[in-house]
């Protein structure tokens, strides 16, 4: 009797589990497409817009949605060809007054106004060498990021909505499905870990070899811990002066335990991509590892997946 209440107590928990991954799986699924259809209309109107000046009438700084509590988002109200128009506007370090002028981009086709973006989830680190957390995604624009971010979501919310279906109905025709798209999952990410490695160690030579050997001055050191190369736990960057720029480059483990700030350190600087790295700095292979355990897991997936199909088929 108690282990049959335990064992149901155990169904409803792991039910009420897997409801709640599958309701934030689809709600941020829901958000990144949201976040894509939006950059997709900013980049039309930035690309077919006109560029106007225009004077707010009044400026709202109350939240009308959830995100607006964690930026600094004012919503501007203004006249423009005999029309009022409000927009929700990000302020980056002025105060927004009424009666301030304010340089936008207009689309008289969709009749839309958009700002002139310097944020976002997806902004470059200019001063931080590419070789930091490559991947060859920071080439793409963020209409595509938030697409990619989208379908990856996506994707998991079906995995994990399969799995309450079969939990719920006992098909196994759910679990196939879910299954199916599991591995799919894990053969993009092979696929996607394989490219980016192939894409890193070519960027990685072309810094090296077409670079020219300076001499920089060292501000700081820093490590994150990542479970890369020698220790397996962490990277190694240092924040350097170099013609009168700061940089972070990546730099190896026996240079972070030695160098102090003001220290000088020898380094490869590519002017052609202008980038930089310590000339003792080794290929990062966290890519490639986590390639190779990716395809095992894929092969250790499909290989189930393949004997519990024969075992239905012969059931």
């Amino acid at each position: 009797m108690q282990q049959s209440f335990a064992q149901r107590l155990g169904s409803v928990a792991r039910f009420i589990g897997s409801l709640l991954l599958t309701v934030v799986a689809g709600g941020l699924a829901w958000f990144f497409y949201q976040q894509h259809l939006d950059q997709q209309q900013y980049n039309q109107v930035i690309r077919e817009g006109t560029r106007v000046v225009v004077t707010t009438t009044d400026v709202n700084r109350a939240s009308r949605t959830r995100t607006d509590a964690f930026m600094n988002v004012a919503y501007i109200s203004f006249d423009y060809q005999q029309k009022a128009y409000t927009i929700r506007y990000h302020q980056d370090s002025s105060w927004l007054s009424t009666g301030d002028r304010v340089t936008l981009y207009y689309h008289p086709g969709l009749d839309r106004f958009r700002q002139p973006r310097g944020y976002g989830a997806f902004s470059s680190k200019n001063r931080q060498s590419k070789l930091i957390g490559y991947t060859f995604l920071h080439g793409w624009n963020a209409e595509r990021k938030w697409l990619v971010a989208t379908l990856a979501l996506t994707a998991i919310f079906v995995i994990l909505a399969c799995g309450l279906l079969a939990m719920i109905s006992g098909l196994s025709i759910f679990r196939l499905v879910g299954r199916i798209i599991f591995i799919g999952l894990l053969l993009t990410g092979v696929a996607y870990l394989s490219y980016n490695s192939w894409r890193y160690y070519q960027y990685y030579h072309q810094v090296k070899s077409g670079g020219k050997e300076a001499t920089v001055q060292v501000l700081s050191t820093s490590r994150h811990a990542v479970s890369r190369r020698s220790s397996w736990w962490y990277t190694y960057e240092a924040t350097v002066l170099h013609n009168k720029q700061e940089r972070v480059i990546p730099i190896e483990e026996s240079e972070y335990d030695r160098l102090k700030p003001g220290d000088p350190l020898q380094a490869y600087y590519n002017p052609t991509l202008n980038d930089m790295m310590s000339v003792n700095h080794t290929p990062d292979n966290t890519n490639l590892l986590a390639a190779a355990f990716a395809g095992l897991l894929l092969i250790i997936v499909g290989w189930q997946s393949v004997k519990k199909l024969r075992r239905q088929r012969t059931a």
